[in-house]
């Protein structure tokens, strides 16, 4: 089967994340041949070039608005003749469209990826043009088809997967603290995405404000970076900046959630998030926000612990609760797996997109 892949870029991200994991079964299978093109020179999973039986190509635009990109895909598209288009987000589902209705091929949108649709928004112009020419429209949560209204007979659910392989070959924490210069004696709280507004850093940072004005054995760890990285930084007192580390952007990401005593996630939002499941996968407690999206993850008082977005006192309390209560973490860590292992494997996942596949060639 030859299959095409738009995608916006290959950063760092959840999205390229899953379609990183897909396409390494892939070529490991033999069964498919693939092309990605992606819009963005930037690329994080530098690993995709070494698959084999995978293609890359970058649709490299003037400028944002470029309308050359139609003309690139169409032109890359015509060459490959692939069995059908799988389009990983909004805009490249635009950029796919022309190709797709042209060459009648069967059209896979995998543009939901979160809970929220804008009235007006840019996203929601790219829902009214593409949901109508698409064979099958997946989300990766039940509350991403439902903001979107996805049409009964197009929606389809495919749950993220988490590669297990990535806990077999970690160094010892001890190993992995020195190389970072994290002390041994200190508890560790991390919380792991990109420093936006959508991830309510803010939130994070004034609950471990409130954990640090009753003790002072903990270090908050930001794994990640963004545009609210500086905004993030001056929330936090001079006198508090020692319990503070910043990683920036990182690769080996998984070592660092190793090191992790409690997980956080204070997001106003998400589809599903792989950091809740890479916390759980390490049997982390997770405390996170009680709003869509997440709260298909969590379950309260079983896996961790969910407060409402706007109570930064509550998530401190929580965090505080589960540092002090060594066996109420590894209860909930212990949990935590069980969730991945019964519901976000990478075989369920691949399962999930192959079957979808095989559906929209036989329409």
């Amino acid at each position: 089967m030859k299959v095409l892949m738009i995608i916006e870029s290959l950063r760092d991200g959840g999205k390229q994340r899953r379609m990183v994991e897909l396409l390494r079964v892939f070529s490991a299978s033999k069964k498919y041949e693939v092309m990605v093109l992606f819009l963005k020179n930037s690329v994080h999973y530098e690993e995709i070039y070494n698959l084999p039986g995978v293609q890359t190509y970058y649709l490299e635009r003037r400028f944002r608005s470029d309308p050359g990109v139609f003309y690139s895909f169409v032109r890359e598209a015509r060459k490959f003749e692939p069995d059908l288009v799988h389009a990983w987000g909004g805009l490249p589902a635009i950029v796919a469209l022309p190709y797709v209705l042209f060459y009648r091929k069967p059209f896979v949108n995998g543009m939901i990826a979160n809970s929220r649709l804008k009235l007006f928004s840019p996203e929601w112009f790219r829902v009214k043009c593409s949901f109508p020419f698409s064979d099958v429209i997946i989300s990766n949560s039940e509350i991403g088809l439902k903001v979107y209204k996805v049409p009964e007979r197009k929606k389809r659910l495919v749950r993220n997967g988490i590669n297990f392989d990535r806990i077999v070959h970690q160094d010892s924490t001890e190993d992995i603290r020195n190389r970072l210069g994290i002390p041994r004696d200190k508890k560790i709280v991390g919380m792991v995405a990109t420093i936006d507004w959508r991830k309510n850093f803010p939130m994070y940072v004034n609950a471990a404000l409130s954990v640090l004005e009753k003790r002072n054995d903990t270090l908050f760890i930001i794994v990640g970076d963004g545009p609210d990285r500086e905004k993030i930084e001056a929330m936090i007192p001079e006198e508090k900046k020692c319990h503070f580390f910043f990683t920036g952007k990182i690769h080996n990401v998984e070592e660092v959630v190793s090191l992790f005593d409690v997980g956080v996630l204070a997001s106003y939002g998400e589809g599903t998030s792989n950091s809740l499941l890479e916390y759980m996968l390490f049997e982390k407690p997770v405390v996170a926000t009680d709003v869509f999206g997440i709260n298909e993850v969590v379950e309260d008082g079983v896996n961790g612990y969910l407060v409402p977005h706007d109570n930064f006192i509550e998530m401190g309390i929580k965090i505080s609760r589960l540092l002090d209560n060594r066996i109420l973490a590894v209860k909930m860590g212990k949990e935590g797996r069980k969730t991945v292992e019964s519901g976000y494997s990478i075989g369920q996942m691949v399962a999930g997109y192959e079957n979808i596949y095989k559906e929209v060639i036989r329409l």
